[in-house]
């Protein structure tokens, strides 16, 4: 079985083949080396590695979650308006 051309994958690509083979060294340290090329980041370890992308879903969850409640309210606010505007208020 060949390996992947890690130096051809994205950071996503790349961040996601760690996370699904966990033993390979080899594509781990291809994902720190690209980690590396962005300012302020340096990875130390496979547990570093493990929090700091557990960050970045925690910072997505928390987007997708303001989505969603702004688009609720917005919901909200229409049936709200659309029940006023029934009632003659």
């Amino acid at each position: 079985m060949t390996k992947p051309n890690f130096q051809a994958m994205t950071k996503q690509e790349l961040r996601a083949y760690v996370l699904s083979h966990r033993d390979d060294q080899e594509a781990f340290y291809a994902l720190t080396s690209k980690l590396r090329e962005e300012p302020g980041i340096e990875i130390t370890s496979m547990e570093q590695l493990h929090r700091l992308i557990e960050g970045k879903r925690d910072q997505a969850d928390v987007r997708d979650a303001d989505i969603a409640l702004k688009e609720a309210a917005q919901v909200n606010t229409l049936f709200l308006e659309d029940l006023k505007r029934e009632l003659g208020q």
